[in-house]
């Protein structure tokens, strides 16, 4: 109990402490944030179409794909390399800002599809409309950004978990290559089927009434595979880079930090010498 009690009190201080904010956001290279914010809102437009469907089996096809599949693994990979390099509270709390910044995205572009205009061509606030879902009998993207939102933010903190979790399985040699991409490939998995499943349950079934639970487990099951086969094609490429990271020191100022004011230690940072 005496633990659970310190977890949470951890949790909140950590949640809202605004100076973990600044220094993480100040430490993560800019390039990573960039990629990360871009891929996100991307890969949640491209939700809204699906690109294929097959394998039916009865009334029901058993797998379908969503074009967001084929950005999401970035986006797992990329809070992958933040979860070694700068801990699994962090890779959290860029993902929480991702998604704020999905939110703050598909908000104005609501704003700019409810405006009517024939410039420069009549008709062209319709064709801007459909392009990006804003009209049509589909799913709505406020429906996909409800969706969208709830499922990224609760399989991006089972991923972080997840990954930290086996990462203190490697005892001796926790900053190798097989722990990290051991830790990539299984958090990857189970977070990506976690985020297709929560999504397509809601954007799919409970908004538009597409699937039913056969598709929707299908769906988040090849969704998974196909993203984690994209993940070991670029892991090393980020295994590579986080070892850089270590050497050149980024992110030492926020590590020390959070050694500081955590009352619980993260053993599967990096450790800075």
């Amino acid at each position: 109990m005496k633990k659970l009690i310190l977890w949470v009190k951890d949790t909140f201080e950590w949640l809202f402490d605004l100076n973990d904010w600044k220094m993480l956001l100040r430490s993560l290279p800019a390039v990573v944030v960039a990629l990360f914010v871009v891929t996100t809102v991307t890969m949640n437009l491209a939700a809204n179409k699906i690109v294929w469907s097959g394998l039916k089996i009865g009334d029901n096809y058993f797998i379908s794909i969503t074009g967001g599949v084929f950005l999401s693994w970035a986006v797992f990979l990329i809070m992958d390399m933040v979860t070694k390099t700068f801990g699994g509270k962090a890779a959290i709390k860029l993902n929480l800002f991702g998604a704020v910044i999905n939110t703050i995205a598909i908000v104005f572009l609501g704003i700019i599809a409810s405006i009517p205009s024939d410039f420069p061509f009549p008709g062209a606030s319709s064709s801007f409309d459909t392009l990006l879902g804003f009209k049509g009998n589909g799913v709505q993207p406020w429906q996909i950004l409800i969706s969208s939102t709830i499922a990224y933010v609760l399989s991006g903190i089972v991923n972080a978990a997840v990954n930290v979790l086996i990462g203190r399985l490697f005892v001796k040699n926790p900053d190798g290559k097989l722990a990290f991409i051991t830790r990539s490939y299984v958090s990857t998995i189970i977070g990506q089927f976690v985020d297709n499943f929560i999504f397509t349950a809601l954007a799919f079934s409970f908004f538009a009434k597409f699937y039913g639970l056969f598709t929707i487990t299908g769906m988040a099951l090849i969704g998974a595979l196909i993203e984690l086969f994209s993940e070991i094609i670029f892991s090393p490429i980020a295994y590579h880079k986080c070892r850089k990271w270590q050497k050149e020191g980024v992110g030492k100022d926020y590590f020390n930090y959070c050694k500081k004011m955590e009352l619980s230690d993260d053993p599967a940072r990096f450790e800075y010498k």
